[in-house]
């Protein structure tokens, strides 16, 4: 068995790739356009796919109606836990061998299923690629270890996502942590959410700050967290103001800054923004970003606040979209791990702390994204 990808500026010209690798006899298994990110739209650049195989099993799968389809396969349970095989005549070899033909042969079908739905998650498509190599290469040992394929591909995910499993205190050391982003990514309540976990579960002393006072309605919000939680606000307007509160609780052990909204492409509101971290001095910045915003406006946003020291990343709103592949790009391409994630409004019930195995989970929607809460 022997399956390609093939990528070209036009569809015709992934099919003369095709051709010429694989000759007249590949078979034609999927072909699509490639969703665009954020650069390709920018320099108005196109990308087509086509997925070819060259074996008699899996031409004989097509034939019989194994073929993948045009649109993606998704509904209940596109990871068959066993693979079967069609047709149940031995010509050649002993029946060890037909099976093991057969098994291998179902299994690359399983792979372009996956990677149809990787790409349709909008993973980046080098990415997606990539990990549908190295599982492949993968696989003959892990027939042998008893595992399925979305066994495989679920713990290749879970070995690429870098994670701290939410906030780690230190028994006598005060922590404090800066939520930023951009408008309407959720970090209030984040912050809320966060705040309750340490406060009514952990028994931690906890402090909120904000320095978001362009909207009156955020800081009535927060205060209205504040007093349900029983913890201590304290509003800042200047970065002088910031160092004050900072002093005011020295015996805290967790602060949490929450901070205003800021539209990226702005230099005046980032340096706003960097004046007031650079006097709180945080021991951990988290960017908080909304999965149901558009891939490459995603990576603009991460791209604009790397200024502002972030080095933790929460997902919200995962519950607005199916589309988390952009979860798996994003680590990857800046190494930064993930702390929590957020999957709607109620306070403190809609949030876990990140897990490796969980993020994996979601992306390949073998686990609920709004779990019980759990924390530590």
């Amino acid at each position: 068995m022997r399956i390609k990808r093939y990528t070209g500026k036009t569809i015709q010209e992934a099919l003369d790739a095709v051709r010429r690798d694989l000759g007249s006899d590949a078979v034609i298994l999927h072909t699509r356009k490639i969703p665009a990110t954020w650069l390709w739209k920018l320099l108005r650049w196109e990308k087509f796919e086509v997925i070819a195989a060259l074996d008699a099993n899996i031409r004989n799968q097509a034939a019989s109606g194994g073929e993948m389809p045009e649109e993606p396969m998704y509904p209940g349970n596109i990871f068959p836990d066993k693979v079967e095989t069609r047709d149940p005549v031995i010509r050649n070899g002993s029946p060890s061998h037909k099976r093991a033909g057969a098994d291998l042969s179902a299994a690359g079908a399983h792979f372009i299923k996956i990677h149809e739905y990787l790409l349709d998650s909008d993973m980046d498509p080098e990415l997606a690629e990539t990990l549908i190599r190295d599982s492949r290469m993968k696989w003959r040992e892990a027939q042998l270890a008893g595992k399925t394929v979305k066994e495989l591909m679920f713990q290749q995910m879970t070995d690429m996502f870098p994670t701290t499993n939410g906030i780690t205190l230190t028994p006598g050391a005060r922590r404090i942590v800066a939520l930023v982003g951009p408008t309407g990514v959720g970090k209030t309540t984040t912050l809320a959410k966060i705040g309750a976990l340490f406060s009514i579960f952990g028994q931690k002393k906890v402090v909120f700050i904000t320095a978001d006072t362009y909207r009156v309605a955020a800081m009535e919000q927060l205060r209205t967290y504040a007093e349900i939680i029983d913890v201590p606000l304290e509003v800042v307007y200047t970065p002088q103001d910031m160092r004050t509160a900072l002093q005011n609780h020295t015996d805290a052990d967790l602060i949490l800054i929450d901070t205003a909204g800021r539209n990226p492409r702005s230099d005046m509101s980032m340096a706003e923004l960097r004046a007031f971290l650079e006097a709180a001095k945080p021991d951990e910045t988290h960017l908080v970003i909304s999965m149901n915003t558009r891939t490459y406006d995603l990576f603009e946003i991460i791209d604009r606040f790397t200024s502002c020291g972030i080095n933790r990343v929460i997902f919200s709103k995962l519950d607005e979209t199916t589309r988390l592949g952009p979860m798996l790009t994003i680590v990857t391409s800046y190494g930064m791990p993930v702390s929590y994630v957020t999957y709607g409004q109620n306070v403190p019930q809609d949030i876990r702390a990140a897990e490796s195995a969980y993020l994996a989970g979601c992306l390949l929607d073998t686990e609920k994204v709004s779990p019980t809460i759990t924390h530590e």
